[in-house]
């Protein structure tokens, strides 16, 4: 394996890609490393310095001391002879002239950008962004740039030596999205549980990375999925001793970037949330959801985000928590940026379809709030109110249960007959899914595996429930998603016209510095209700409420979150729902990085939102993908 080659171009840290894409013509020190920028001939005898400005506009990698040297890419029209060319940049640009390509197939051509001469040899230029959150596990790059099929971890330190830094490439390496591959070029993160050739997978255990110390083998179906539409995969986030962890003894908790900047950043997918709510490089985080994961991590780094319906995308190669609920979730900064990853890469319906009539409110199943937060649900509830047309319908579920119970309760209440049902169905598939790496662990070092507390309890408590008894759970679970289809809300899609609403409760400040709470056993809740169902569940901040920290002794905030419950299959109709409500009540549809995840503003909700696009019939959420990608929900109030 070639050894990483790393140098400061301008005082910017850059990796030189070891794989070698051709040589120049010209005879250099073979020891020399040199910036450049890799150009067609008609682009050389054009507007170059007006395209290398456009450069240093559109890519974060490159920079104008790239423009100093260009080489020539070979072809009919390439010229033959090196010369100077004068235009704004401080320094006269020399020309080269590439002479042999080795670049993979499918690269098709070498894309104009910034590269590196390493001697006459010319390599890609990866930026270092420095971690300084510490969100990641590592950060990796492809061993062929053409051909993503395995990777390697980079170990090399930001300058500053105390992160790690991270690799991303020039953004000109990639055409822009399209049909074909509707995520070119993009950038993501994904979490540690998903297998990505040649690299290892963590679980941010040291028992676990010591008994399995070698390299994936293959990458887990989604990541390749991601690939094969042209995605960026930046590295590996931290998640949680073995995604459920709330501990953080085996790795350092990563750092959420919001408020005072002593929040925590919760467990599960924290890494994945804390990524994306800090870099402004990083556009999409993918993280691991079961009874807990990215939905509370997205909420305490204030960040939008959806639970995939269940069976929507592929888990071949995911390290599973629990058989029963596992998905994928996505996060973005970005609305609309969400809808357009979820037409990409969830199987879910991508026909559109006329919107829901029905919204319902769950009442008793909705957590404690504060009056603030209650006041700011409601103008949440009132926004998809107005724009879907129709009010939302209290139910209690209880009441309806024990006004219909389903024939198998027995005479059980609704509470009484799902306690802990989805609890102790996670628990048994977690101590299951780990039970031979226990008996491996004791074979190989004859001492326990570490187990933070809160995964010794849950790997406890799953041992002690019998196979009967997990039958018996699942038989309760199907009982009640049949029931609640028939009497609540329907799960298809194809039958169904109803959401759900609810809020997400942020309730008191979450300081990192403050003890976990012992673990205990979790009760049927509303947070459980989507997981239990498995629907998509879509969490989106909309407003931001004070506080005074004992960190900063500043007035801080933090984001306020409405969620959405839809049938199975619909993650791109709640979501274009909620866009296209935000759009008419010119609500922002962003969030920023770092302590504010929205500017603030003198309203209810603390947000301004100025620079809020106009609202139009058919808006911006069911706007195109690309022309034709992305379907528009069918809404009466629109004529043609």
């Amino acid at each position: 394996m070639k050894s990483l080659i790393t140098c400061v171009v301008a005082g910017v840290q850059y990796l030189v890609h070891p794989q070698k894409l051709g040589s120049i013509q010209e005879t250099i020190n073979p020891d020399a490393l040199i910036p450049v920028t890799l150009l067609s001939t008609s682009e050389i005898f054009g507007d170059v310095d007006g395209l290398l400005r456009l450069y240093d506009i559109y890519d974060d990698v490159f920079m104008p001391e790239f423009g100093s040297i260009l080489v020539e890419k070979p072809g009919d029209e390439s010229s033959d002879a090196a010369f100077d060319l004068r235009g704004d940049y401080p320094q006269s640009q020399q020309l080269y002239h590439l002479e042999q390509l080795l670049a993979v197939s499918d690269v098709g051509g070498l894309p104009s950008g910034p590269y590196f001469l390493h001697g006459p040899n010319l390599h890609q230029t990866w930026r270092l962004y420095e971690d300084t959150n510490d969100a990641f596990t590592f950060g990796v790059i492809p061993e062929a740039v053409g051909n993503p099929e395995k990777f390697r971890a980079v170990s090399s330190l930001a300058p500053s030596g105390s992160s790690k830094a991270i690799p991303v490439p020039s953004r000109l390496y990639q055409p822009p999205p399209n049909r074909q591959r509707p995520l070119s070029g993009i950038r993501f993160s994904v979490t540690d549980t998903l297998s990505l050739s040649g690299v290892s997978t963590t679980l941010s255990s040291r028992s676990w990375t010591l008994l399995h110390n070698s390299s994936a083998e293959s990458t887990s179906r989604f990541i390749q999925n991601l690939l094969n539409m042209g995605a960026v995969v930046v590295g590996k986030t931290k998640t949680s001793q073995f995604d459920t962890g709330h501990e953080w003894v085996d790795a350092a908790a990563p750092w959420n970037p919001r408020a005072d900047g002593y929040q925590s950043p919760s467990w599960g997918s924290a890494g994945a949330a804390a990524a994306l709510a800090a870099y402004d490089w990083l556009e999409y985080s993918i993280g691991q959801d079961a009874i807990e994961g990215i939905r509370h991590a997205a909420a305490l780094n204030g960040l939008f985000s959806i639970r995939l319906s269940g069976d929507s995308v592929s888990l071949d190669g995911l390290q599973r928590s629990s058989e029963t609920f596992d998905t994928l979730g996505v996060s973005s900064r970005n609305l609309q940026s969400l809808i357009n990853s979820i037409a990409a890469i969830s199987n879910s319906s991508k026909t559109g379809g006329v919107l829901p009539t029905r919204i319902i409110l769950p009442i008793d199943m909705v957590p404690p709030m504060s009056e603030e937060e209650k006041g700011l649900f409601t103008e949440f509830v009132t926004c998809l109110e107005k724009f879907l047309g129709t009010k939302t319908q209290p139910v209690v579920v209880g009441d309806a249960w024990a006004e219909n119970p389903p024939t198998e309760a027995n005479g059980l209440g609704m509470q009484e007959y799902m306690k802990e049902v989805p609890f102790r169905l996670f628990c048994h598939n977690f101590y299951r899914t780990y039970e031979g790496f226990g008996t491996e662990y004791r074979e190989a070092f004859e001492s326990e595996p570490f187990q933070e507390a809160t995964v010794k309890f849950r790997w406890e408590f799953g041992k002690n429930i019998s196979e009967a008894e997990s039958i018996k759970q699942k038989e309760r679970l199907t009982v009640f998603r049949r029931w609640f289809s028939e009497a609540i809300m329907p799960l298809d899609l194809k039958d169904g016209s109803t959401i759900m609403v609810l809020p997400w409760p942020i309730g008191e400040p979450s300081y990192r510095d403050k003890s976990p709470l012992p673990p205990k056993a979790v009760d049927f809740s509303a947070e459980l209700l989507a997981p239990v169902l498995q629907t998509p569940q879509l969490l989106v901040p909309f407003a931001q409420l004070p506080y005074q920290s004992r960190i900063s002794a500043e007035t801080e905030y933090r984001a306020v979150f409405g969620s959405v419950i839809g049938p199975r299959g619909s993650d791109l109709m709640v979501a274009q729902i909620v866009e296209r409500a935000f759009e008419l009540a010119n609500w922002r549809n962003r969030v920023d990085t770092g302590r504010f995840s929205f500017p603030i503003g003198k309203n209810s909700r603390n947000v301004d939102d100025k620079h809020v696009p106009a609202t139009r019939c058919g808006g911006s959420a069911t706007g195109l993908l690309y022309q034709g990608q992305i379907p528009m929900l069918k809404d009466a109030r629109c004529e043609e």
